[in-house]
């Protein structure tokens, strides 16, 4: 890229997708742009740096599956889910950790997994982790609405973008229902119609909304609170603890928590 010799900064930026940040690391990758000189971002807010550069790049899947089949190839499979994790999560920092990572990966190979003292992996070990525990935590707290049409439908508010993640999970234990989780917090939705696989797409929280308002059952609300109440045992009532293993910004919609 001849531009990039007349300029302090690259700065390429994508949208803030998997398949977005591997097309972003494909170009940037095949840009030969020394590492002190560019920096990659995914699209939040129209802020912008003097003297640099700025590279929108448009989402290519070819370039985003030709990434992945690299990864799993010359590297391992499990760098590639660790750097998959890592692209789904709300630190601004993700894209340009993967690049690092992956350059030490394909140095390498596979033993960049086991080399913990490098800061590079260890930046991806952690936003793995973050991501991986949300995940975990939201197989537990999603709670289904019985709508009058017959789905079951369930919003969340995750700061990472977890639904690629518990999707096979809900999917396998609701496999008969017809079923959508919202995710709020990305304007996405995960659905899942009886004997078809799940698939991801953007929503309208607006409608969301009115269809959560208007045609959900509360009878299975009613027995769930009724279920939780029945099981405490109110001497040990402890708040603090109850807390510690369910934090205040995962019970939006669980039910057993609403008055």
């Amino acid at each position: 890229m001849n531009a990039s010799q007349n300029v302090e900064k690259i700065i390429y930026r994508c949208e803030d997708t998997v398949d977005g940040i591997f097309t972003m690391i494909y170009d940037a990758w095949a840009a030969h742009i020394p590492d002190e000189r560019l920096s990659l971002q995914v699209e939040r807010e129209d802020t912008y740096e003097l003297f640099a550069q700025y590279v929108y790049v448009e989402t290519d899947l070819e370039k985003a599956v030709k990434v992945s089949r690299s990864v799993s190839r010359k590297i391992s499979s499990l760098a590639f889910q660790y750097i998959y994790a890592a692209a789904l999560s709300y630190e601004e920092d993700k894209a340009m950790a993967i690049y690092r990572f992956l350059k030490i990966g394909f140095a390498v190979g596979g033993r960049v997994t086991d080399m913990h003292a490098r800061k590079e992996v260890l930046r991806i070990f952690e936003l793995h982790r973050n991501v991986s525990n949300e995940s975990h935590l939201f197989r537990e707290f999603v709670r289904f609405a019985d709508l009058e049409n017959g789905m079951l439908m369930a919003k969340i508010r995750p700061k990472n973008q977890i639904l690629p993640l518990i999707a096979d999970h809900f999917a396998d234990r609701f496999g008969s229902e017809n079923f959508v989780i919202i995710d709020e917090n990305h304007d996405m939705g995960l659905f899942h119609a009886l004997g078809k696989e799940w698939f991801l797409a953007p929503v309208d929280n607006s409608a969301v909304e009115q269809l959560w308002g208007k045609e959900r059952s509360d009878e299975y609300e009613r027995l769930w609170k009724t279920f939780f109440k029945s099981i405490e045992i109110q001497p040990r009532h402890n708040p603090t603890c109850q807390r510690t293993h369910c934090g205040l910004r995962y019970r939006d919609y669980m039910v057993e928590f609403q008055n």
